[in-house]
């Protein structure tokens, strides 16, 4: 592409976005720095773990000043509130666990802030993600990062051919300790700030209380049950639990071992419980198919994010995504991203959305 293209960086406040846009900048393209406001904030210190903060958006003009290009902050409130946050609830509310990230990514960064970025006459958007993409001649190619520790090609896994046509991602052939080099060589103030950890919009730390504010009939007390259906305790809501927990179960209900969530049924409103060994599942069941490439018999397959590749067997069943693990995987979880890569573990072929365990 000529280097004169207007690109749109997203810049979050922190080191990876602005040494993205520095690095597109110093290639010779025309950038533009957008952080976007996505909630209201109302963590001010500078080193919270979540991003998106007060301080956030002063680090990311900051930076921009620093290699000298526009910034803007664009108020997407309503947007993130209703493809993000309202989302995430509503999954709770179902039995399953959502990934925030990957909701943001589909539908904000390459959604909302992709039509704004067309709108300021920018043909690419570019984030800080750790992910190599490469543009052929049949399309993108999504691999993933050169840095394996900071790899985030799951997250941008569900995200279709047109909108990775319409990214860049400048880091995704380096470390984490060059990014960093990088910045102070830039002069920008991020250099050495920490990494966010967080949900952004969790910013105590638990998400039950978003999910409360946003549905308060979460809070609908329910039965803890074993898998042959024996009343075990309660519970004040099934959002507060996932599949693979053991926290808030019952501890003295005789058996060998702890309780792990093993299934959520939201209507009956019953956690099941059971022991290790029945987290167990031989496959999934995927719905919301994304391919990037014609699907392969073989795969690795990442059920969740940082998990370990595992071989599958795929196929697809009307739109649906079947999967049969070689080896049965743990906490399989309804709601979560499984992304798809090719048996050499380096390209991402598709991804889905776990509709159930198998």
């Amino acid at each position: 592409m000529s280097k004169r293209e207007r690109v749109v960086a997203a810049m979050s406040g922190g080191v990876d976005s602005a040494v993205a846009a520095a690095m597109l900048a110093e290639a010779g393209y025309e950038v533009i720095g957008v952080t976007m406001r996505l909630y209201e904030p109302t963590r001010t210190e500078r080193r919270a773990k979540s991003c998106c903060g007060i301080a956030d958006f002063d680090d990311a003009r900051r930076s921009a000043a620093a290699i000298g290009i526009k910034h803007y902050v664009v108020n997407f409130e309503d947007a993130f509130r209703r493809e993000v946050m309202d989302r995430f609830a509503e999954e709770y509310l179902r039995g399953r666990t959502p990934n925030p990230c990957v909701l943001c990514n589909n539908n904000l960064k390459l959604g909302t802030l992709w039509r704004y970025a067309k709108h300021l006459g920018a043909r690419y958007v570019a984030t800080g993600h750790y992910a190599r993409l490469v543009q052929e001649a049949d399309g993108p190619h999504l691999y993933r990062a050169t840095d394996r520790a900071k790899d985030q090609s799951y997250a941008l896994a569900q995200l279709n051919r047109e909108q990775l046509a319409a990214l860049l991602l400048p880091l995704g052939g380096q470390v984490k300790a060059r990014t960093r080099e990088l910045a102070a060589q830039f002069s920008m103030p991020v250099f050495d700030k920490p990494e966010s950890q967080d949900i952004c919009f969790v910013e105590g730390g638990d998400y039950r209380d978003v999910v409360r504010r946003i549905r308060p009939e979460a809070e609908h007390p329910g039965e803890i049950v074993s898998s042959n259906g024996k009343t075990l305790g309660q519970h004040d809501g099934i959002a507060s639990f996932t599949v693979g927990q053991r926290r808030g179960l019952p501890a003295n209900a005789g058996g060998d071992g702890p309780w792990y969530v093993t299934k959520i049924e939201p209507v009956t409103n019953k956690v099941v419980v059971g022991r290790r060994d029945e987290l167990a599942s031989g496959g999934l069941e995927g719905e919301d198919v994304n391919l990037l490439r014609p699907l392969p018999a073989r795969v690795l397959a990442m059920p969740r994010y940082r998990a370990r590749m595992a071989p599958a067997h795929a196929y697809l069943e009307g739109d649906r995504l079947q999967l049969r693990f070689d080896e049965p995987q743990r906490a399989v979880t309804p709601g979560q991203l499984v992304a798809l890569y090719a048996e050499d573990g380096e390209e991402v072929v598709g991804a889905a959305t776990i509709a159930r365990a198998l």
